[in-house]
């Protein structure tokens, strides 16, 4: 009996959407959730991120990458986001209008991160 609770347990596990969203920490910021955006005419309309900043100083800009429909975008939000408070941001600044292929991109992650320290992740080198 246990074998077969263990493989219908796999087989529901294999059949849910998978999402490879690729959300976690990087750069002293964890993402939450990144879901596409949809305008409801099939097409895209930017996608909306939930994070949070790690570090002491706040971020005045953090930069995300997703990979969407084969294509890779760089979507920028710029503000001040404190340490620990949740954002949950709409980015439009890059892709929308792209063929709609569900609310899961491939990737996203984060790409750069600026302190109002002057500190910035990844660090450049010199």
């Amino acid at each position: 009996m246990k074998r077969i609770l263990l493989a219908t347990a796999l087989l529901w596990a294999a059949a849910a959407p998978v999402s490879a969203q690729h959300v976690g920490s990087r750069y002293g910021v964890t993402i939450v959730t990144c879901v596409v955006n949809s305008n409801g005419s099939g097409l895209t309309n930017g996608i909306n991120i939930v994070y949070f900043n790690k570090h002491e100083a706040a971020a005045t800009e953090i930069d995300f990458l997703v990979r969407y429909g084969g294509h890779a975008f760089i979507m920028i939000d710029r503000g001040t986001f404190t340490r620990g408070s949740q954002i949950n941001h709409n980015l439009t600044n890059a892709l929308t209008g792209q063929p709609w292929n569900g609310p899961n991109p491939t990737a996203c992650q984060v790409n750069r991160v600026v302190l109002s320290n002057g500190k910035v992740f990844p660090a450049r080198s010199q």
